[in-house]
């Protein structure tokens, strides 16, 4: 989780803090976001298999937002990877915000579902955060 997320200049990729190749991460320290930030999401995945027509990651992303303590989602949405423009078999960058105005105050539990379709492999990544 970011509260910043940004490409940055040739001259600079890989270099200074946040710099995680092309972009600029800041991870939000302490998990507490306002009700007027985005919430930054940010993840490198590696090593999908191709599709064999298209050459692009035969995988998926599910994206869930839950309010802790009502199993409430707030957020439920699939992405096909093999439709980003940028994805490579070999590696796929995921940056995404969401705008959290859209929740009220409480905590909240962030889930990846990540999907490589040929070898039926997920992996579940979570991570909690507070809305104020």
């Amino acid at each position: 989780m970011a509260d910043q997320i940004e490409s940055v200049p040739a001259r600079s990729i890989g270099t200074g803090p946040f710099v995680i190749g092309s972009w600029k991460v800041r991870p939000r320290v302490g998990e507490v976001f306002k009700r007027e930030e985005k919430l930054g999401i940010f993840v490198n995945l590696y090593n999908f298999t191709a599709d064999d027509i298209t050459h692009k990651p035969a995988g998926q992303v599910q994206y869930e937002i839950v309010k802790n303590g009502s199993n409430e989602k707030v957020l439920d949405f699939t992405e096909d990877l093999g439709e980003r423009a940028d994805a490579t078999p070999s590696q796929v960058t995921i940056q995404y915000f969401y705008p959290l105005n859209k929740l009220a105050p409480g905590q909240y539990t962030l889930r990846l579902k990540v999907t490589d379709k040929n070898k039926n492999q997920v992996i579940t990544p979570s991570a909690n955060f507070t809305v104020t």
